[in-house]
């Protein structure tokens, strides 16, 4: 898999497209409205209100220019589509070698991470890291502080 590459649900795609719909259409027509507004009040050199629309527009924009690179890059993913090994959608019970700490992972596309609840992203350098490995397995995973080592406790899907 390419890391470059931004891993998405069929749903998450679907909101990432509404997304830029709304930005491109409603929202862009609702910044021109406040400009045109704005513009009425006269000198824009000491305009306020003109001053916080031009900046709405430059934030929107690139908004739809990070959304759209975002889309580019989308790739569907399957939570059904690795069937050996660890893969979209597998829950991970994993041994920490160097600190002896077990740890729970849930490996889900990029528009799923939920740190709180332990929901890592396949795409991540953990989620390449252990893609496609089986339990009972020794994974090591080179960080910029060293090498991190887990063994493979239990796989469950």
């Amino acid at each position: 898999m390419n890391n470059n590459n931004i891993f998405l649900s069929k749903e998450g795609l679907k909101n990432l497209k509404e997304e830029i719909k709304y930005l491109e259409g409603e929202k862009r027509k609702k910044i021109q409205e406040d400009i045109g507004r704005a513009l009425e009040y006269g000198d824009i050199t000491e305009n306020a209100e003109y001053n916080i629309a031009q900046e709405a527009q430059r934030m929107n924009e690139i908004n739809i220019v990070r959304l759209k690179q975002k889309l580019s890059r989308a790739k569907i993913v399957d939570e059904d589509c690795y069937t050996e090994g660890i893969g979209i959608g597998t829950t991970v019970k994993l041994k920490n070698l160097s600190s002896g700490e077990e740890i729970k992972f849930i490996f889900v596309p990029d528009d799923q991470i939920d740190f709180a609840h332990n929901k890592i992203s396949i795409g991540s350098p953990l989620g390449q890291a252990f893609l496609g490995h089986h339990e009972g397995e020794d994974v090591e995973i080179e960080v910029p502080i060293g090498i991190l080592r887990y063994k493979i406790l239990k796989i469950l899907k």
